[in-house]
């Protein structure tokens, strides 16, 4: 975000070269304005009226349904501005109140959401290139307060940007007293709007009782000192993000595919460039990672999934808003959404394969875990198992049909080169499968034997030695649901 000089300009060239400096509109743009009544809005609207870049302005008033006998007059005295600028006006209605009690929100809260929703609604409708909205620097510098109080990352501390996708703020590097001297000198009227006054409001108690206190009792200048703290936040802030995203794109895996049963898309933290990385990167990846999977992670939630992926043990798993999971496996953590939609609480019940007769050679789907299972007979290989951990056994030691189920309460096998039999409960704990997890995994029996746990390891008594004439190749992969066939 780059600020304008501020002593050679008057206020429109201060506006005019922010629009050019940061690339903000452009000669025949259409924006959307969001005008309240208020100077800054006001000004905002004169002002990108009155720059040399010539602009398609719609202004938008949104009525919150909030103060209704102030309604009228705004109403007026925007239509009259718009009618000597030549500007299209429009006044749109919301129900903040009705939003607010059923979503459980703030009113604050709930005006800022539903009034943005208008301005994009109308962004599309008209084909428009930006939102413009009134933010000016007391504003940004109110904002610092806000987030602090409330708990914020250094990336909200250093506060808005002048472009925010299709949202611009041009007046962000102006301070309250140049727009309202601006309006003064053009003896262009504003309103005031009753609710800036209401001190259930905390942004309206920042602005009254905090930063007067401040001003007065510790440092005249407080404004200029938060905006150059906040300038220096947004610039580490951004040398950070470059090194977040070039770690990001280390740590997360690039071939994780949605599984049968879950909501939605899976995010994978690998733990081996993860846990080299340092904690204030390691959170930022986490963050990343919440935020890509839609949801906001409190700072005791961040610290929880580092916590996990460095300590936890595999199966665990963390909770977090809107029924998103991340569970500690072999490797990494796993973002995803398990649980049906709709449901927010609570823990998927585990997938189970279901048994299935193998009569031959060929491949065999189970759609209810998104697996896949592949018998192919080949020529002799010299070891049982090959890179991609497909499994070989000897043909001529098992006879179909083959039967492939999951395991018994005390059913055992002779896992490859143990000195004996083994229960595979044991088995499974010895490669760390998490309990949840065994209930979709394979075991492969001709006749009342064990001959394999596909993807895992074959029995001793199958493998493949120098009198063996004929191979069995076992491949147990997770398959695309694109690329499913009924066996």
């Amino acid at each position: 975000m780059k600020p304008p000089k501020r002593l050679k300009h008057d206020v429109t060239k201060r506006v005019a070269a922010t629009i050019a400096d940061n690339h903000l509109l452009k000669d025949g743009d259409r924006v959307i304005v969001g005008v309240s009544g208020g100077a800054d809005s006001v000004a905002l609207l004169c002002i990108l009226q009155a720059i040399e870049i010539k602009l398609q302005l719609i202004a938008v008033y949104v009525d919150h349904g909030l103060r209704p006998a102030e309604v009228p007059f705004e109403i007026e005295t925007i239509s009259e501005r718009c009618k000597a600028l030549k500007v299209p006006f429009i006044v749109e209605p919301i129900d903040v109140l009705l939003f607010a009690g059923r979503e459980k929100r703030s009113v604050e809260d709930s005006a800022r959401f539903l009034r943005y929703k208008v301005f994009h609604k109308l962004l599309a409708l008209h084909s428009a290139q930006a939102i413009a909205v009134g933010h000016n620097a007391d504003d940004q510098v109110e904002e610092f307060f806000l987030r602090a109080i409330r708990g914020s990352s250094r990336k909200s501390l250093s506060g808005m940007e002048v472009r925010n996708s299709t949202i611009i703020r041009p007046l962000l590097h102006l301070c309250k007293p140049e727009l309202t001297g601006y309006l003064e000198k053009n003896n262009i009227p504003w309103c005031m709007d009753s609710s800036n006054l209401e001190r259930e409001f905390l942004r309206n108690r920042v602005r009254l009782d905090l930063l007067p206190l401040l001003r007065k009792d510790f440092n005249a200048s407080i404004g200029k000192t938060i905006l150059r703290n906040m300038d220096i936040l947004r610039e580490e802030e951004r040398y950070l993000e470059a090194h977040t995203v070039e770690a990001y794109q280390k740590c997360i895996s690039p071939d994780i595919r949605p599984v049968e049963g879950t909501n939605g898309k899976q995010l994978r933290i690998r733990s081996e460039p993860f846990l080299n990385y340092h904690p204030a990167i390691q959170r930022r990846i986490v963050e990343k990672c919440c935020w890509k999977m839609k949801s906001k992670a409190s700072y005791e939630q961040i610290r929880s999934l580092i916590e996990l992926i460095d300590k936890g043990s595999n199966g665990a798993e963390v909770h977090l808003p809107a029924g998103l999971r991340v569970e500690r496996n072999e490797g990494g953590i796993t973002f995803s959404r398990p649980l049906p939609p709709g449901q927010t609480r609570g823990s998927a019940e585990p997938a189970k394969l279901q048994t299935k007769n193998i009569p031959g050679p060929g491949t065999y789907h189970f759609n209810e875990i998104n697996k896949q299972l592949t018998l192919e007979e080949v020529a002799t290989v010299n070891s049982t198992r090959s890179e991609n951990e497909e499994l070989h056994i000897d043909l001529a030691t098992i006879d179909f049909p083959l039967v492939c189920r999951t395991s018994l309460p005390g059913e055992r096998f002779h896992p490859l080169g143990a000195p004996g039999t083994k229960k595979i409960t044991r088995f499974y704990n010895d490669r760390k499968i998490p309990a949840k997890k065994r209930a979709s995994c394979p075991v492969l029996f001709s006749g009342n034997r064990v001959i394999a746990l596909p993807g895992l390891e074959i029995a001793e008594g199958h493998k493949v030695s120098k009198a063996t004439t004929s191979t069995l190749r076992i491949g147990w992969v997770t398959i695309n649901k694109h690329d499913r066939k009924n066996s």
